[in-house]
């Protein structure tokens, strides 16, 4: 008789070991990426989350300034609410309003100074720009008396 060609030159447990060996890898690979997700979880610092910065409390000012000024009248109020608890002052020229604002310093941030820059006239398409942080500003800012009457623009409600 002749051999037969369908004899196996392979041994079956070396076939079955290999499919086990596959599923520990995964198995073990699962289980780094689920520890690694606990202990990111797990291990993050206890200190409360940071207060907001001043550059974001500028960026809040302008938006609210902008808001204001849509209505075509910006009032001291008004300002008075966009800057929070900054230190501010208004600078009225031809063909805007400056108002500069003063962040008080709060435990390691330092007092920064933004000035704001509201075009006039003033209408519902009022966009007020936010130059970088200092540029025309002096972080020794006493708040000065509002804008007087006589030489308010129109818009600008004191």
């Amino acid at each position: 008789m002749t051999e037969d060609s369908r004899r196996r030159t392979r041994s079956v447990a070396g076939g079955c070991a290999v499919v086990p060996a596959i599923a520990a890898l995964l198995a073990a690979g699962f289980l780094v990426l689920v520890s690694l997700a606990a202990t990111e979880f797990f291990g993050r610092s206890a200190e409360p989350p940071k207060k907001p910065t001043t550059a974001a409390a500028a960026e809040v000012t302008r938006n609210r300034l902008e808001y204001a000024a849509r209505d075509g009248d910006l009032s001291t109020e008004d300002i008075a609410h966009a800057a929070r608890n900054g230190q501010w002052r208004t600078d009225t020229g031809s063909t805007a309003l400056g108002i500069t604002v003063v962040y008080p310093a709060t435990g390691d941030t330092p007092a920064r100074c933004y000035r704001f820059v509201v075009p006039l006239p003033l209408n519902s398409g009022t966009r007020v720009t936010l130059p970088r942080p200092g540029d025309g500003c002096d972080e020794r800012l006493s708040p000065s008396p509002h804008a007087d009457p006589s030489t308010t623009p129109k818009g600008l409600v004191t």
